[in-house]
Protein backbone atom coordinates (compact mmCIF):
# COMPACT_ATOMS: atom_id res chain seq x y z
CA UNK A 1 0.00 0.00 0.00
CA UNK A 2 2.50 2.43 0.77
CA UNK A 3 4.21 1.73 -3.10
CA UNK A 4 0.67 3.00 -3.92
CA UNK A 5 0.24 6.09 -2.46
CA UNK A 6 3.88 7.11 -2.02
CA UNK A 7 5.83 5.49 -5.03
CA UNK A 8 9.35 4.94 -5.30
CA UNK A 9 11.59 5.03 -8.12
CA UNK A 10 15.04 6.70 -9.71
CA UNK A 11 12.11 9.70 -10.85
CA UNK A 12 10.39 12.43 -8.90
CA UNK A 13 6.60 11.34 -7.60
CA UNK A 14 5.37 13.19 -9.75
CA UNK A 15 6.17 11.45 -12.49
CA UNK A 16 4.56 8.46 -11.70
CA UNK A 17 1.59 10.26 -10.22
CA UNK A 18 1.21 11.52 -13.57
CA UNK A 19 1.91 8.16 -15.41
CA UNK A 20 -0.74 6.67 -12.99
CA UNK A 21 -3.42 9.49 -14.09
CA UNK A 22 -2.99 8.88 -17.90
CA UNK A 23 -3.43 5.65 -17.10
CA UNK A 24 -7.22 5.93 -15.07
CA UNK A 25 -8.54 8.52 -18.30
CA UNK A 26 -7.64 6.19 -21.07
CA UNK A 27 -9.32 3.49 -18.70
CA UNK A 28 -11.94 5.67 -18.21
CA UNK A 29 -12.27 6.63 -21.40
CA UNK A 30 -12.54 2.99 -22.72
CA UNK A 31 -15.25 2.21 -20.74
CA UNK A 32 -17.38 4.75 -22.19
CA UNK A 33 -16.55 4.28 -25.55
CA UNK A 34 -17.33 0.51 -24.92
CA UNK A 35 -20.85 1.68 -23.19
CA UNK A 36 -21.45 3.77 -25.42
CA UNK A 37 -21.00 1.14 -29.09
CA UNK A 38 -23.19 -1.05 -26.62
CA UNK A 39 -26.25 1.71 -26.53
CA UNK A 40 -25.51 2.19 -30.13
CA UNK A 41 -26.20 -1.13 -31.61
CA UNK A 42 -29.27 -1.08 -28.99
CA UNK A 43 -28.25 -3.70 -26.69
CA UNK A 44 -28.33 -1.33 -23.88
CA UNK A 45 -30.50 -2.95 -20.19
CA UNK A 46 -31.86 -0.01 -19.65
CA UNK A 47 -34.07 0.59 -23.44
CA UNK A 48 -37.44 0.53 -22.81
CA UNK A 49 -38.28 -0.43 -26.32
CA UNK A 50 -39.98 1.26 -29.21
CA UNK A 51 -40.58 4.69 -27.99
CA UNK A 52 -41.45 8.72 -29.45
CA UNK A 53 -37.88 8.11 -30.95
CA UNK A 54 -38.36 5.21 -32.99
CA UNK A 55 -41.41 6.48 -34.52
CA UNK A 56 -39.76 9.61 -35.28
CA UNK A 57 -38.50 9.23 -38.80
CA UNK A 58 -42.41 8.44 -39.93
CA UNK A 59 -43.70 11.92 -39.97
CA UNK A 60 -40.89 12.95 -41.39
CA UNK A 61 -41.17 10.97 -44.88
CA UNK A 62 -44.67 11.66 -44.68
CA UNK A 63 -44.62 15.38 -46.26
CA UNK A 64 -42.52 13.58 -48.82
CA UNK A 65 -45.52 11.72 -50.21
CA UNK A 66 -47.83 14.41 -49.52
CA UNK A 67 -45.82 17.24 -51.19
CA UNK A 68 -47.85 17.42 -54.50
CA UNK A 69 -50.89 15.58 -56.09
CA UNK A 70 -50.46 12.04 -56.86
CA UNK A 71 -51.71 10.59 -59.71
CA UNK A 72 -55.45 9.35 -59.93
CA UNK A 73 -55.56 5.53 -59.00
CA UNK A 74 -57.31 3.65 -61.92
CA UNK A 75 -59.60 2.26 -59.62
CA UNK A 76 -60.07 6.14 -58.39
CA UNK A 77 -61.56 7.27 -61.51
CA UNK A 78 -65.00 6.97 -63.11
CA UNK A 79 -64.98 7.48 -67.25
CA UNK A 80 -68.09 8.19 -69.37
CA UNK A 81 -68.63 9.13 -72.57
CA UNK A 82 -71.88 10.32 -74.35
CA UNK A 83 -72.96 11.29 -77.75
CA UNK A 84 -74.55 14.72 -78.42
CA UNK A 85 -77.47 12.86 -80.44
CA UNK A 86 -79.21 9.31 -80.78
CA UNK A 87 -79.00 9.94 -84.04
CA UNK A 88 -77.62 11.73 -87.03
CA UNK A 89 -78.70 13.21 -90.57
CA UNK A 90 -76.44 12.21 -93.52
CA UNK A 91 -74.90 15.83 -92.80
CA UNK A 92 -74.40 15.62 -89.20
CA UNK A 93 -71.06 14.94 -87.31
CA UNK A 94 -71.22 12.81 -83.82
CA UNK A 95 -69.92 14.83 -80.70
CA UNK A 96 -69.21 12.66 -78.02
CA UNK A 97 -67.88 13.82 -74.41
CA UNK A 98 -65.35 12.42 -72.41
CA UNK A 99 -65.85 12.86 -68.57
CA UNK A 100 -63.20 11.63 -66.51
CA UNK A 101 -64.34 12.16 -62.80
CA UNK A 102 -62.09 11.42 -59.24
CA UNK A 103 -64.44 9.47 -57.19
CA UNK A 104 -61.41 9.22 -54.57
CA UNK A 105 -61.37 11.12 -51.08
CA UNK A 106 -57.58 13.22 -52.12
CA UNK A 107 -57.02 15.48 -55.41
CA UNK A 108 -54.95 13.71 -57.76
CA UNK A 109 -53.49 14.43 -61.47
CA UNK A 110 -54.61 12.25 -65.10
CA UNK A 111 -53.11 13.11 -68.52
CA UNK A 112 -55.96 12.73 -70.92
CA UNK A 113 -53.79 13.53 -73.60
CA UNK A 114 -50.55 12.17 -75.25
CA UNK A 115 -52.95 9.60 -76.44
CA UNK A 116 -54.00 7.93 -73.07
CA UNK A 117 -57.73 8.69 -73.48
CA UNK A 118 -58.56 6.84 -76.72
CA UNK A 119 -62.22 6.94 -77.90
CA UNK A 120 -63.20 3.50 -80.25
CA UNK A 121 -66.50 3.69 -83.10
CA UNK A 122 -67.72 0.14 -83.79
CA UNK A 123 -70.60 -0.96 -85.86
CA UNK A 124 -71.11 -4.44 -84.43
CA UNK A 125 -67.32 -6.16 -84.37
CA UNK A 126 -66.51 -3.82 -87.16
CA UNK A 127 -63.65 -1.24 -85.93
CA UNK A 128 -64.67 1.61 -87.51
CA UNK A 129 -62.46 4.86 -85.98
CA UNK A 130 -60.55 5.77 -83.59
CA UNK A 131 -58.81 8.53 -81.78
CA UNK A 132 -55.64 7.06 -81.29
CA UNK A 133 -55.23 6.37 -85.35
CA UNK A 134 -52.56 8.29 -86.98
CA UNK A 135 -52.17 10.96 -84.16
CA UNK A 136 -49.25 12.51 -84.19
CA UNK A 137 -47.52 14.43 -80.95
CA UNK A 138 -50.67 14.21 -78.88
CA UNK A 139 -49.82 16.86 -76.68
CA UNK A 140 -49.71 16.03 -72.62
CA UNK A 141 -53.27 17.01 -70.93
CA UNK A 142 -52.98 16.40 -67.71
CA UNK A 143 -55.57 16.99 -65.49
CA UNK A 144 -55.84 17.92 -61.54
CA UNK A 145 -58.60 16.71 -60.23
CA UNK A 146 -60.32 17.30 -56.73
CA UNK A 147 -62.16 14.50 -54.88
CA UNK A 148 -65.38 14.37 -56.93
CA UNK A 149 -64.72 16.88 -59.45
CA UNK A 150 -65.42 15.88 -63.24
CA UNK A 151 -63.52 17.34 -66.50
CA UNK A 152 -65.24 16.61 -69.95
CA UNK A 153 -63.49 16.83 -73.22
CA UNK A 154 -65.24 16.39 -76.84
CA UNK A 155 -64.26 14.39 -79.16
CA UNK A 156 -65.51 15.16 -83.11
CA UNK A 157 -65.86 12.07 -85.31
CA UNK A 158 -65.83 12.95 -89.13
CA UNK A 159 -67.84 10.18 -90.21
CA UNK A 160 -64.48 9.16 -91.71
CA UNK A 161 -62.75 5.26 -91.64
CA UNK A 162 -59.41 5.02 -90.17
CA UNK A 163 -56.70 1.90 -89.27
CA UNK A 164 -54.02 2.08 -87.30
CA UNK A 165 -51.63 2.18 -90.75
CA UNK A 166 -53.11 5.35 -91.52
CA UNK A 167 -54.55 3.50 -94.79
CA UNK A 168 -56.11 6.37 -96.97
CA UNK A 169 -59.07 5.63 -99.03
CA UNK A 170 -61.26 3.23 -96.51
CA UNK A 171 -65.31 3.36 -97.50
CA UNK A 172 -67.04 5.44 -95.53
CA UNK A 173 -69.32 4.42 -93.06
CA UNK A 174 -72.72 3.42 -94.11
CA UNK A 175 -75.91 4.74 -92.48
CA UNK A 176 -76.66 1.98 -89.38
CA UNK A 177 -76.25 2.15 -85.34
CA UNK A 178 -72.77 2.69 -83.90
CA UNK A 179 -71.48 2.24 -80.98
CA UNK A 180 -68.77 4.24 -79.31
CA UNK A 181 -66.60 3.37 -76.73
CA UNK A 182 -63.73 5.76 -74.48
CA UNK A 183 -60.49 3.73 -72.76
CA UNK A 184 -58.27 5.58 -70.42
CA UNK A 185 -55.67 3.88 -68.14
CA UNK A 186 -57.16 0.78 -68.94
CA UNK A 187 -60.87 1.52 -67.79
CA UNK A 188 -62.89 1.50 -70.42
CA UNK A 189 -66.66 3.69 -70.33
CA UNK A 190 -69.88 2.35 -70.99
CA UNK A 191 -70.70 1.98 -74.40
CA UNK A 192 -72.52 5.14 -76.45
CA UNK A 193 -75.39 3.91 -79.02
CA UNK A 194 -76.23 6.19 -81.74
CA UNK A 195 -77.31 6.01 -85.73
CA UNK A 196 -76.01 7.64 -88.66
CA UNK A 197 -78.82 8.81 -91.03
Amino acid sequence: MSTVLRPVGPRPQRVYWLRRLVLLVALVLVLVLVWWGVRALGGGSDDPGPGPDAGATVPAEEPATTDGPVACDASHLAVTLTSDARTYGPDERPVLSLAVANTSEQACTVDVGSGNAVVTVMSGSDRIWSSADCAADVPERLLLLDPGAADTSTVDWARERSDAECTAGLPAPRPGTYTAQATLLEIESATAVFELG
